[in-house]
């Protein structure tokens, strides 16, 4: 038994579903703008508003039993609800990666505080009366771009000067060992890593009028740790207070 369909109700049905499809898009457009990126915050909630339209335009062309209505309200609903579904699944990606990004802080905060504690105690040990550090705390190699370990404990020589010497002014000594003195390249590297250092204090909160630089080329270690291996000061950097 074959089933005869008024051509008017198919023409019907054709602009009903293409109605709920427009209310679908248009509530899309309304959603949150999607943000670029690998975690793709908004994708989500867009990606909801057209699933729910569908599916909602189906429900609704069932209950209006394809009257019409029926379908465009359904779509509306359908999106309504499929964006809010999105961006709840949007706000709890984003919350994971806040807390992400909190926990990654805290472990880079705190190995920064355990060289420190390490340092203080030599020092305390070696050279009461002078700051020095070696130069790999900071620097890999030769670079004079700071390493991530070393940007985490020059934040935390920032948090402990804002309230140790929170007027004094810094002097960043940087040392390098080379049997010419006159080596270019040596004290462009000293320079270099001097300025990089304050730059580092300053985007860590240390006011720049109480920063200066200073590069040094030596002839020898500037310490020598007789625990540790005996060139390792070979380059090193010194934080020097003055004007207590």
């Amino acid at each position: 038994m074959s089933i005869q369909r008024n051509p008017h109700r198919i023409v019907s049905d054709l602009a009903t579903l293409a109605l709920g499809v427009c209310f679908a898009l248009v509530s899309l457009g309304c959603s949150s703008k999607p943000v670029p990126g690998p975690d793709k915050l908004g994708r989500d909630e867009g990606i909801g508003a057209l699933e729910g339209a569908g599916a909602g335009m189906v429900v609704g062309a069932q209950v209006g039993a394809g009257t019409g209505p029926g379908a465009a309200i359904g779509a509306g609903f359908g999106a309504v609800a499929g964006a809010i579904q999105g961006l709840m699944k949007d706000s709890l990606e984003e919350t994971e990666m806040k807390t992400e990004a909190e926990i990654k802080a805290t472990r880079e905060r705190i190995v920064a505080q355990d060289v420190l504690a390490q340092h203080y105690e030599m020092r305390m040990q070696m050279h009461p009366g002078r700051d020095i550090y070696p130069a790999d705390v900071f620097f890999r190699g030769d670079s004079h771009k700071m390493c991530p370990q070393g940007i985490a404990v020059v934040k935390e020589i920032a948090r402990m000067n804002e309230f140790r010497l929170p007027y004094s002014r810094l002097i960043v000594a940087s040392y390098a060992k080379s049997t010419s003195p006159d080596s270019a390249y040596v004290s462009h590297l000293t320079e270099r890593r001097a300025r990089e250092f304050v730059n580092q204090l300053v985007r860590a909160g240390v006011e720049p009028r109480r920063l200066e630089t200073r590069a040094v080329v030596v002839d020898a270690p500037v310490l020598i740790d007789p625990h540790d291996n005996p060139t390792r000061y070979n380059q090193a950097i010194e934080i020097i207070a003055i004007d207590k």
